[in-house]
């Protein structure tokens, strides 16, 4: 029964010894002919040379030397314990007699080493010790996988792929995606860089912009007693994508449209508000290329395959010029505006714009989209004034609502020129309840689903219902306009607009204030 038991442990000893080396083969970097494998083989041999040695050392004996052979092709290695040729031996386990040598070997003299082996190393080394080598292999196999790995993410940085959603977080989503060399790796794409309409669950293959590579971090202890965070050399990796950065959309413009590839075409500016709209200003190196219609493309597929991919994201190409009037003009579009009517100042980075009543709305856009974007793009700080043509109908006493627009806000100004209201005066005119109104907007019918599938209903949608909060909540809202507006007249001004516009209920409510 104990030869047995001892025979089983022998042929355990041996597995471990050749699954150690078997590692090597085992991993998948080197079943790729483009990884230089022969390099990685080399350094694991090295690293199995020196725990052997070690072991053999602490298990054999502490002066030992040995010679260990290693063929990486076949994944198996020799062990050789040196053995030194001496008159009388002292120590067994590294010393031989030279009468004893010279029945194996006469060419070898005092001071020489004898070869002995190959040797079993389950004759040498304890269990433990075969496991510590097994261990150590494999150690250094997943380290030299992550770097492969690593260096080829490290090559995708600033580049656009396509990812297939893996697992679906609450502030995060989990993409894979396969390599070139067939490794398959996690993007984490955040919350915070997704687009509002992003639905992995809808679309569970997205594109993707790899915007960095973190590595598992590690607290350290620095010498004043503070602890900081540093990454770990060969620690697990995290890819980090994006969907809102602006050189996402550059990437997709790249692939989409030849010519920005090849250089015939440079982006010179790019403004986003991800998800809802986007300003693109390019430039053509070549005469013969109209670089506005060549990134739109042949009835807009270019720029349709593009608006697609951002979940039908608004995008504006226009064209670049050196001329400040001119590309604020552009980049306020859809707004109508004569170049001419544009004061920049090139020192102060600042620029006047003169517009037409009904074009200011279109240059500020819903939310202040237009005018922030168009500031992002330009890089001037712009500012809007209305422009009357005929200066006989102008009411020197009224305001114009733009002057509003550090109290107010982009988005509430929209709302309050898309309504009529350009003037003070008409905003006191109107009443708080006009006011109220056109900050809620017209009622917007809800789309009802069937069964989620996202087909709408073959009925007629019933009205969007404003609750009582959020009619409270703009009430108030509106009474802050009609009051910061109202402060701006004298009690006899605001009489004489009141008592002109025949709006006693008007009066009565701004009496009650």
């Amino acid at each position: 029964m104990a030869r047995k038991q001892i025979k089983a442990e022998g042929q355990d000893r041996r597995a471990q010894i050749a699954s150690a080396f078997g590692e090597i083969e085992q991993s998948k970097i080197f079943l790729d002919k483009r990884t230089e494998s022969a390099a990685v083989k080399m350094d694991i041999a090295d690293l199995l040379k020196d725990i052997i040695q070690k072991q053999l050392r602490k298990d054999y004996d502490p002066e030992v030397e040995s010679n260990i052979f290693i063929n990486p092709e076949r994944g198996d290695f020799e062990v050789y314990i040196l053995r030194k040729i001496v008159q009388e031996v002292d120590i067994p386990a590294i010393e031989i007699s030279l009468d004893e040598v010279r029945k194996i070997d006469e060419s070898l003299d005092l001071g020489d080493f004898y070869e002995e082996g190959p040797i079993r190393l389950e004759d040498y080394l304890t269990r433990k010790s075969i496991q510590i080598i097994k261990q150590s292999v494999q150690k250094k196999v997943r380290d030299l996988e992550r770097l492969v790995v690593y260096e080829e993410c490290l090559e995708k940085v600033g580049e656009v792929v396509a990812g297939e959603v893996y697992q679906i977080r609450s502030n995060e989503v989990i993409f894979t995606y396969n390599t070139s060399k067939d490794h398959r790796v996690e993007l984490v794409l955040p919350k915070s860089e997704m687009m509002k309409k992003d639905n992995p669950r809808r679309t569970p293959r997205m594109k993707l912009y790899v915007k960095r590579i973190e590595r598992e971090k590690a607290k350290v202890r620095l010498d004043d007693g503070g602890v900081v965070e540093k990454e770990k050399p060969d620690g697990g990796m995290k890819v980090i994508v994006s969907r809102v950065d602006d050189r996402f959309l550059y990437k997709l413009f790249e692939h989409e449209v030849p010519e920005i590839l090849d250089g015939l075409i440079v982006i010179k500016g790019i403004a986003r508000v991800p998800g809802e709209r986007a300003k693109v200003s390019v430039e053509s190196t070549s005469a013969r290329i109209d670089p506005v219609g060549a990134s739109v493309g042949y009835r807009g597929k270019r720029i349709q395959s593009i608006v697609k991919e951002l979940n039908n994201e608004n995008i504006d190409v226009i064209y670049y010029t050196d001329e400040p009037q001119i590309y604020i003009a552009r980049a306020l579009q859809p707004a109508k505006i004569d170049p001419l009517t544009v004061h920049a100042d090139i020192k102060t980075r600042k620029a006047r714009v003169m517009l037409k009543p009904d074009q200011i709305k279109y240059a500020i856009g819903k939310n202040g989209n237009n005018i922030h974007l168009a500031e992002k793009l330009t890089g001037y700080e712009i500012d809007v004034y209305r422009d009357v043509i005929d200066k006989s109908l102008e009411d020197p006493t009224d305001i114009d609502i733009i002057e509003f627009r550090e109290e107010f806000g982009d988005d509430m100004l929209y709302q309050l020129l898309d309504a009529g209201f350009d003037t003070a005066k008409k905003v006191l005119k109107a009443g708080i309840e006009e006011i109220e109104q056109a900050l809620l907007g017209p009622a917007k019918p809800e789309e009802v689903l069937i069964f989620g599938k996202g087909r709408k209903a073959p009925f007629k949608p019933r009205e969007r219902k404003v609750t009582d909060e959020e009619k409270r909540y703009w009430r108030k809202i509106a009474e802050n306009i009609y009051r910061t507006v109202k402060e701006q007249f004298s009690d006899s001004d605001f009489r004489d607009l009141i008592d002109d516009a025949g709006d006693r209920e008007t009066v009565s409510l701004s009496a009650d204030e």
